[in-house]
C-alpha cells in the first residue's frame, strides 16, 4: 500500500508508468483525486444510463409528463417506499411497489419490451403445436399396460408393451 506521490495523503489507486523503448523508466502512484486533477483519469460520475432509466421509470424526465407536473409522492403501503427513495436505491422495496407504481411502470415496460404483458418465450408467429388425437386402441393398450404393471403381472406387461410399440409403428399385432 503506497501513498499518493502528488498529495502524500491519500492511498494511491493508480500507477502511472513511464516507458522508454518498451522498458519502464519511472512510475508514479497517485490517488483518484490527484489523477483527475492531472487529467490522467476521468472523474467518476454516477452511470448516466441508470440515472436516466430511473428518472424515466418514475416519469421524472423533462417533458415526460404532460404540463410538467411533478411525479406522485405516494408511498407504497407495503414497505413505505416513495418514488424518490426508489430513484436513490434503484430497486423496489417489496412486491406491492409494482402495483403501487404501476401507472409509472407501464409506459416504460411498453417502450422497452414493446408490450405491457408477458408474451412467453416463443415468437408470436409460431403457432402452438396441438397434440394429434390418439387412436382409441393405443389408449386401451396403455391403460392395460399400466394395470398389468400395477398388478405386478410382468409377463403380460411385457407382451402389452411390445404390442403397444408395434401399434405405434403401425404394424399388425402378433396375437
Amino acid at each position: 500500500m503506497e501513498y499518493c506521490t502528488a498529495c502524500q495523503k491519500a492511498i494511491a489507486t493508480i500507477v502511472v508508468m513511464d516507458l522508454t523503448d518498451g522498458a519502464v523508466t519511472g512510475s508514479q502512484h497517485v490517488c483518484q483525486a490527484c489523477a483527475e486533477q492531472m487529467g490522467i483519469a476521468q472523474p467518476k460520475l454516477p452511470p448516466k444510463f441508470s440515472a436516466e432509466l430511473l428518472e424515466d421509470l418514475l416519469g421524472g424526465l423533462k417533458g415526460g409528463r404532460s404540463g410538467g407536473t411533478r411525479p406522485r409522492v405516494e408511498a407504497c403501503p407495503g414497505c413505505g417506499m416513495t418514488p424518490v427513495e426508489f430513484r436513490t436505491k434503484g430497486r423496489f422495496g417489496c412486491p406491492r411497489c409494482y402495483e403501487t407504481f404501476r401507472t409509472d411502470l407501464l409506459p416504460l415496460l411498453h417502450r422497452i419490451h414493446e408490450a405491457q404483458a408477458h408474451r412467453g418465450r416463443l415468437p408470436a408467429r409460431a403457432a402452438p403445436v396441438e397434440p394429434a388425437a390418439e387412436d382409441p386402441s393405443l389408449l386401451d393398450l396403455r391403460r392395460r399396460l399400466e394395470d398389468a404393471v400395477r398388478g405386478e403381472r410382468y409377463e403380460e406387461a411385457a407382451r402389452l408393451r411390445d404390442d403397444l410399440r408395434r401399434a405405434e409403428r403401425g404394424e399388425e399385432s402378433s396375437r
